[in-house]
Formats: C-alpha cells, structure tokens, sequence
C-alpha cells in the first residue's frame, strides 16, 4: 500500500500543483511518512493542500487501474518528459530489455524497484488512513497510519533533510546525478571527500556539545539499528574527543549476554532455538549497570566474553577501566534503553542514535529506502567477514528487522543527537561486490525475490569500486581495510 500511496500522491500533485511535487523524502526510517516539495522552491499553500487531498482521494474513488510494463527508451523517454530525476537516471544508465513503467490510465512513471509491491488499483487506498499536512516549512507531509508514533521522530527527519539539503548544495540529490558524476578527473573522489567531511563536521559538532556540559558528561551511549557503523562511530568519536583533550574509552555492550542456564526462554524448554538474543531479557543488565557505573567511579571491570557456540561466558581475557574524570564510550542495540545506565545521574549520560539515512532520489518520487542500504551493507559485510550467502543474510532480515522495532526504534527519541551515517554514495561502492552475489540466488529459493528487487536497485546505479573510499570511513566496517579494523 505505501509504495501505491506515494504513486497517487505523485499523479494527485502533478494535477493540481504547478510543477508538481518532488521527493517523498521518509520522515523516519520505518517510512510512517513522507515529505514533498515544489522543485521550485514555491511555498505549498493552504489552498494547495486542500486541492491535493480532494484530488487524491477522487483518484482513489475512481479505482483507477495500475498497470507494471516495460517502453523502449525512445518512447521512455518522450512519456516521462516532465519528470526530470527520472529522465537523468535514463539517461545514466539506460536498462537492458526496456524501461520499466508503471501505467496509471493515461499517466506514466518510472517503475521504482521494488515495484512488486504495487497495488492492481488504488481501490485499497481508502481503507489506508493516510493524512496530508503542511510540514511548517511550505512543504508537504503525507503520513500513514498512526501518526502519533510519529512525534518523537522530529531529529530523525532533520537529520534526513539536513542531508538532502547538502546533496543540492553539491548538485547531487538523484541517482542520475550521482552517476554523472566522472570516474576521470576528481568528480568522484571529491563527492567522497565531502560526504567523510560533512560527516565529520558532525562529529566535532556532537565533541562541542559535550565539552559544552564542563565534565558533567561521563557517559555517551551509541545505539542504532544493525549496520548503522556504530563499532567504527564509537571508535571516531573516542578519537575525536581526544584531539579536544577529553579523554574517552569504548566499550561494546552487545556481549554482555546471559549466560544459556540463565536465560528466560532457554529455561521453559531447554531449547536454545527459543532464545531471542535481540530481547532485552537476554541482557545481563545489571551487570551492565554495574560495570558502567565502576568504571565512572574509578573502579577496574573485566568485560565478560561471550562464547556463541556454546552459549556460555568463557573466562575474562583483559581488565578495562577508564581515568578519573574520563567519558565512557558504549555501544550496543540496547544502549539508549534507559534500564543500562538506570544507576548514573542523567545529567551524566549523552545519547545518540545513529542510523543511515538517505536522501538520494531514484527518480522524481521515490528515495532509495534506509533498509535496504543498510541491508546491503549487511550483506557485504556478512560475505567479506562471516562467509554468508546473499540468501542467508535475507534469510535472517525479518528478525532482525522485528527485534529493531521492540528494541531500537522505540527508544530514538530518547537521543540527544540523531547522526545520519549515509554517505550517499555507499551503493555505488557496495555494488561491484554484491550485483554477482545477488543475481547467484536461485529462482528456487524463497529469498529470490527480496534478491530480484534488491538487483534492482543495483543495476541503476554505476558501480564505482572501493579504492577511493578513505580508511577512516564507516563504510569501511563493511569493506574492509579500514583503520579501525572494525566489522
């Protein structure tokens, strides 16, 4: 129904808007809803409002028919005329066997990638309890569903916008953009550059924040959903923290599990299948509490080793503790929930959450989807570093993506900084490796089709390879030969 949604609302905005809208920039990564604009930086009025929701829901009323097909690129090219991101992504990389279209009537779009999703009408739309609001910047906001669960999403979607609005300033917002731009010369390697840059303009933004608490900061938690870069995040703030004179140590809490004969689900059954590692009650939290309320006051730990294998703790292999006065670094799914550092004054503790976020467009309606970047950098990772299939990472993406919305997602507005972690270039680097472990997935194997859409995606970008990409980057967690020999 969303991807359906956002196609109506592009045909309702085409009709109504002068020019249009653009966009459908998520308003959080769990896409609870989507922002527009005009491409000519026009105010939407409160007249345009009312018009776009009249036109949208009479498009919905009439039960339209929505159409997958495919046109040669001439005649593309001549029906996709008023949408520009679309024509730029055509013109960068014409696909092989005809464009893919979606048919609405009289009305063509780009097919989006994952275009299976799509709805033979928009007759399901009426029951979708979707709302059309001005965003109080003279922008559109389309929301879906509960949009109560939206409220403390507010830095999640600055983060998103902050980083769309860098994207303009360097002439980059589409995939047709970011495939222009030249592998001769330095097009490439400075767009990489100034996505580490403004990365790490943020970074010493959040070091000023803490030196600005004068030491009441003691404890900065890292949380954010799976392949995010928080391992390499952590390990950059340390280092910038320290170039300031602030001295910081790191510690990852996802290995504080408890051991098999004392977890919960473990102890009903005798099944090790039954545990959740993503639950919080698989946690030792106390001895979280404990260890991080030690080393704030002076004490020396000795981090716990967990052995997957067998599921118990094996003997300590190193003592930890950080200096008087020293921040404690900690990282981890769990580390924004408020039961960890339940034991430190609140004063003491700075949270962020961290998530890749991006901006860029496929086409004049569409962005690529936070989780499928992340996804893909998953995959990479879990081939480079685990000797995982494709199939095998998109064999465990639903858990995963279950225990992120128990676990994660419902404690990031807690954050004092959300930290955008896209480079906006990650599939162009990511795509040399992947594209041939995608397209091995058999037509047999029930992960086939996620492989299909996600091959997609990957066949509209260009591949730029990982030579350029610096060792400090935390696309390095999941390419290797970073610096900080995360992953």
């Amino acid at each position: 129904l969303k991807a359906t949604l956002r196609l109506a609302m592009s045909m309702a905005a085409e009709k109504v808007i002068p020019g249009g809208l653009v966009g459908g920039i998520p308003i959080c990564e769990e896409e609870l809803g989507w922002i527009y604009n005009r491409p000519d930086s026009c105010l939407v009025s409160e007249e345009d409002l009312g018009n776009l929701r009249r036109e949208l829901e009479s498009l919905i009323s009439s039960d339209v028919s929505v159409e997958i097909g495919t046109e040669t690129y001439p005649d593309a090219q001549a029906k996709l005329a008023s949408q520009k991101l679309a024509l730029s992504l055509l013109a960068s990389r014409i696909p092989l066997g005809g464009v893919g279209v979606v048919r609405v009537g009289d009305v063509t779009r780009l097919a989006p990638y994952d275009y299976g999703k799509l709805c033979n009408t928009f007759g399901p739309l009426r029951h979708a309890g979707y709302r059309i609001q001005g965003d109080g910047t003279g922008g559109v906001r389309l929301t879906w569903g509960d949009v109560s669960v939206c409220a403390d999403k507010a830095t999640t979607t600055a983060a998103i916008l902050e980083t769309r609005k860098w994207g303009v300033g360097r002439g980059v917002v589409s995939l047709g953009d970011l495939n222009g731009l030249k592998e001769v010369g330095r097009e490439r390697k400075e767009f990489m550059l100034a996505a580490e840059y403004r990365q790490e303009a943020r970074l010493r933004d959040i070091v000023r924040r803490v030196e600005a608490s004068s030491g009441a900061t003691r404890c900065i938690c890292i949380a954010g959903p799976t392949s995010s870069g928080k391992t390499t995040f952590a390990a950059k703030l340390c280092t910038f923290l320290g170039n300031e004179g602030l001295s910081a140590h790191g510690l990852t809490v996802d290995h504080y599990y408890l051991p098999l004969d004392r977890q919960p689900r473990y102890l009903i059954r005798q099944q090790r299948s039954d545990c959740d590692y993503d639950h919080i009650e698989s946690m030792d939290v106390d001895l979280v509490n404990q260890h991080i309320s030690d080393l704030i006051n002076g004490k020396t730990i000795e981090p716990p080793v967990y052995n997957m294998k067998t599921g118990m703790r094996d003997p300590p292999k190193r003592t930890f503790s950080i200096p008087p006065n020293g921040i404690l670094v900690i990282e981890g799914i769990h580390a924004l929930n408020p039961q960890y550092t339940e034991k430190l004054p609140q004063e003491q503790v700075f949270k962020i959450f961290l998530s890749p976020q991006t901006a860029i467009q496929v086409d004049d309606f569409n962005v690529i989807k936070s989780t499928d970047v992340r996804l893909l950098r998953r995959m990479s990772r879990d081939y480079l570093f685990r000797a995982h299939s494709a199939s095998r990472t998109l064999d465990m993406w639903e858990n995963v993506r279950r225990g992120e919305g128990k676990w994660i997602f419902p404690f990031q507005g807690q954050a004092h900084v959300v930290m955008n972690s896209a480079h906006e270039y990650d599939l162009s680097v990511l795509k040399p490796l992947l594209e041939p472990l995608l397209r091995s997935v058999p037509p047999t194997d029930a992960n086939f089709v996620k492989a299909q859409e996600l091959a997609r995606l990957l066949d509209l970008v260009a591949g730029w390879g990982e030579r350029d990409v610096p060792a400090t980057s935390l696309l390095r967690e999941f390419l290797g030969n970073g610096a900080y020999d995360e992953h």
